[in-house]
């Protein structure tokens, strides 16, 4: 089949994606397992390439992607992906950015509700044969104040399911305006700084964000807090959160 039509799946993905470009006339040629070495000598067969982490698709990779036309990634983040030297080449990059929306939501709230709750404490402790009752009495989310930064797919689905908790919710997104409703409250950082409890990150790895979350962040609030991250690990200066954890600014 001529290189216009064939795609390189290196990943495991829903077998529903490969039906439909198949559906399109295009040939998906599923070759998982390899190494970087590998797929970078025959990429240049390809018109496409879909991949989630397996390897890091660089410039070198792009340059002998000679009839390459676009790269996808199944899941959010681009960073294993060099977005700009693809451009210079023509090669459009895709992420999915909605696709784990649900269960980022969902695993917040469970982060959430251990931390508020101990649970994770007490489960270690009782396991030692340890019953600290009142060391380990919780929080409840009702009348807490959660501030969320990035209110993108995540963001958003994390605030609806806070929504029946009877919490107040305040949100943060530099590159979007308008987006308040019934349960959550569009803020700037000083409002974020000033009034919440509880901070969730939920924005993407860039240059603007990386280590976005440092110690003169996490100086800025006025109360101690609690802080959860689902977005990638670098958005967050580990030396300045265990240096705040130690401090008893971050609970």
């Amino acid at each position: 089949m001529p290189a216009e039509r064939r795609i390189l799946i290196i990943d495991t993905v829903h077998p529903v994606l490969p039906d439909r470009l198949s559906g399109y006339g295009f040939k998906c040629d599923i070759d998982t397992g390899k190494t970087y070495d590998y797929y970078s000598g025959i990429i240049e067969n390809y018109y496409g390439v879909i991949l989630r982490s397996r390897i890091t698709i660089d410039k070198a990779f792009i340059d002998a992607a000679k009839r390459l036309r676009f790269i996808g990634r199944v899941g959010s983040g681009l960073e294993n992906i060099d977005v700009t030297h693809a451009k210079t080449k023509g090669v459009k990059c895709f992420n999915s950015p909605e696709g784990n929306r649900n269960a980022v939501g969902e695993h917040a709230l469970g982060l959430l509700l251990s931390l508020l709750n101990r649970l994770h404490i007490a489960d270690r402790q009782v396991r030692e044969g340890r019953w600290l009752r009142e060391e380990n009495r919780g929080r409840e989310i009702k009348n807490l104040s959660v501030g969320i930064i990035g209110y993108g797919n995540t963001g958003a689905s994390f605030a609806g399911k806070l929504s029946g908790l009877g919490c107040r919710v305040l949100a943060y997104d530099k590159y979007k305006k308008g987006f308040g409703n019934s349960y959550v409250e569009e803020a700037d950082y000083q409002d974020i700084f000033s009034e919440v409890d509880v901070v969730s990150l939920h924005v993407p790895l860039t240059d603007e964000t990386y280590y976005l979350v440092n110690n003169t962040f996490l100086a800025q609030f006025h109360k101690p807090i609690v802080l959860i991250n689902t977005s990638r690990g670098k958005v967050l200066d580990t030396g300045a959160l265990v240096c705040h954890l130690k401090q008893g600014s971050v609970l």
